[in-house]
């Protein structure tokens, strides 16, 4: 078993939650009995799941017509981003997905505009996180909140 479904278990147990359930599942696969459901969060996973695509779209069909999706993530912008976005220097484009990929966290310049294609934005920010273990160094990340569209 997965050490963080492990942690997850044994939270929901300290905790005594009767509504909490894990599931182990391939997330581009997965349907829950419910078949449709309120809402889908991804947080920091979409830059751990090869076919990043693939998860979206299943979460938009899972989502009830009005549903939610929340994705966090960390990220880098395209060269040329929406007018309105940030644009992250050559630097930080390069350093943080070699950074990253080296435990196989792939971060993405395509994950913020396909949710934004996919779904109906209800709030998008862009912010920088500093990194405990690097010191003065700091990595952009996103949080995105949309609605399936009708």
């Amino acid at each position: 078993m997965p050490s963080l479904l492990a942690i997850a278990q044994e939270r929901i147990a300290s905790k005594r939650w009767s509504n909490v359930e894990t599931v182990e599942a391939d997330v581009t696969q997965f349907t829950p009995p419910e078949q449709v459901v309120d809402i889908v969060t991804f947080s920091y996973s979409l830059t751990m799941i090869p076919d990043w695509f693939a998860a979206i779209d299943q979460a938009y069909r899972l989502l009830k017509p009005g549903g939610i999706i929340g994705v966090v993530d960390f990220y880098v912008s395209r060269k040329y981003p929406r007018q309105q976005w940030s644009s992250h220097s050559w630097l930080s484009r390069h350093f943080w997905p070699t950074w990253f990929g080296k435990d196989n966290v792939f971060l993405s310049t395509e994950h913020a505009p396909y949710l934004h294609y996919r779904f109906e934005t209800v709030r998008f920010i862009e912010r920088m996180a500093t990194i405990p273990f690097l010191p003065g160094f700091k990595v952009p990340y996103y949080l995105f909140i949309g609605c399936k569209k009708s």
